[in-house]
């Protein structure tokens, strides 16, 4: 398995934040210092900072995971009925060689976009 890679950055509001990636995409909380908190992101760790006067928020471009094609689905699944826009539709393709493959993207609250995609051989 891969080494976690570690992301960090300023959200405008934390505990919307916090709510968006445990409650809507299943992520679980590591620490919290009230001014930070760590999320898992898919085995992964997020580090999410308030904003304050010295830190302002910024939008990414975009970072994303690779799930199977089952927990794509249910992240897909769960976003459409918490009624989260889709900035790209789920969309699934067959390839040339008959692998299949998908992508949606979304944004959180502070309008980072997420990338989620699963290939199957």
């Amino acid at each position: 398995m891969n080494n976690p890679f570690h992301l960090s950055f300023v959200v405008p509001n934390l505990r919307l934040a916090e709510a968006f990636y445990i409650n809507v995409l299943g992520c679980k909380k590591g620490r919290d210092t009230g001014d930070w908190i760590d999320i898992i992101f898919f085995g992964h760790q997020l580090t999410l900072h308030q904003e304050t006067e010295s830190m302002k928020a910024q939008s990414i471009d975009h970072f994303g995971v690779i799930l199977d094609k089952v927990e794509w689905q249910a992240i897909a699944d769960k976003v459409e009925f918490e009624n989260i826009p889709f900035v790209l539709s789920p969309n699934e393709k067959t390839n040339e060689d008959n692998s299949e493959s998908g992508k949606f993207i979304i944004k959180d609250p502070a309008n980072n976009l997420i990338e989620f995609k699963f290939y199957k051989k």
